[in-house]
């Protein structure tokens, strides 16, 4: 795992969230549409310092109790000198690689 996917993934558990794997994604609007229809998306600030934003969003995310280790998925545009990115996130890293296959 990259240490900016386990950045992602431990700023979303600090906030709440019972994720436990993660896949990262080249970002498209096509592919956060495509994933936003089944599971909670978030966009974080990509000038601001990735853990504090990610748990920021994962924070405010409309997500009930319910689905604290639901997959989510965290997501930012770009910046000067930042790639955009695509975050999924899910209660075990299996479940994030089924769904990203699920998008191919």
């Amino acid at each position: 795992m990259s240490e900016h996917v386990a950045t992602v993934l431990l700023a979303a558990r600090e906030a709440g969230s019972g994720v436990r794997g993660a896949v990262n994604l080249r970002y498209d609007p096509e592919t956060v549409a495509a994933l936003g229809e089944s599971h909670p998306t978030v966009e974080f600030d990509a000038e601001r310092e990735t853990r504090e934003a990610v748990a920021d969003a994962v924070a405010a995310a409309d997500r009930s109790a319910d689905d604290e280790a639901e997959t989510l998925v965290a997501y930012q545009t770009g910046a000067v000198g930042v790639e955009p990115i695509v975050y999924v996130l899910a209660p075990t890293a299996a479940e994030a690689a089924r769904i990203v296959r699920g998008l191919l």
